[in-house]
């Protein structure tokens, strides 16, 4: 159901909005059944590249420089639906969009309970564990952690909180 707006303009000129079905192909006139399931915005240019190429000679030509020129975009996206679970306020299936991240998807949930971990937040995909993220590093430096994209079915879990340290007295940051 995503759409894929292809663009060529130069010397050629085309602009066709793709759907991409079930199985996760689009059909391109002139070429066939493309398979795009999974691909990112980049694997997708560099996949209507070479397949375009060989239909649109001024695109890609063997000598001399290119006098068409393509460009990829997203139309309608479907969104996707992950399963949150563990220490969060509301668990459950949430529709998020296909561009959200592990990190990102705290958003849409309010991220952990009180008692929930930003230690060890962990992506499960098809019953296996995919990543973790350590969310602290983000929030105390501004480190951005090493990132998973989020795809149909995913799980977030939330676990509890390991041990905790109370302070009595003056300190520099309540934490």
């Amino acid at each position: 159901g995503d759409q894929i707006i292809v663009m060529l303009w130069g010397e050629s000129q085309f602009r066709q909005e793709f759907t991409v079905n079930r199985e996760g192909y689009v059909f391109v006139p002139d070429v066939g059944q493309v398979f795009v399931n999974g691909l990112d915005l980049k694997s997708l240019e560099i996949k209507f590249f070479q397949i375009l190429s060989k239909v649109y000679s001024t695109l890609n030509p063997s000598s001399g420089r290119p006098t068409t020129f393509i460009d990829i975009s997203l139309g309608n996206l479907r969104p996707l639906r992950i399963i949150v679970l563990g220490d969060v306020s509301q668990p459950g299936a949430y529709a998020v969009s296909p561009s959200t991240t592990l990190s990102s998807s705290l958003y849409y949930f309010n991220g952990p309970t009180i008692n929930g971990s930003l230690r060890d937040i962990r992506l499960i995909r098809e019953g296996e564990i995919i990543g973790k993220i350590d969310y602290y590093n983000y929030l105390l430096y501004g480190s951005i952690p090493n990132d998973f994209r989020l795809q149909l079915d995913d799980v977030v879990f939330i676990p509890p909180r390991g041990k905790t340290v109370s302070i009595v007295g003056e300190i520099i940051r309540e934490g």
